[in-house]
């Protein structure tokens, strides 16, 4: 997968959850880290309704 699929990916995902447009700096953020393979608790994310 390319960083870009995953980007996409990424947006794709908040903007279904969060049913808004996400930030950028959220996208690229959550992206990096992905990309690290660093394990993310979405339980610690507020704004996902998911969550």
């Amino acid at each position: 997968m390319t960083y870009c699929q995953l980007r996409d990916g990424v947006y794709r995902a908040l903007r279904h959850y969060t049913q808004d447009q996400p930030p950028t700096c959220h996208v690229d953020s959550i992206t990096a880290l992905i990309r690290r393979r660093v394990l993310i608790d979405w339980a610690g994310l507020d704004g996902l309704p998911c969550a």
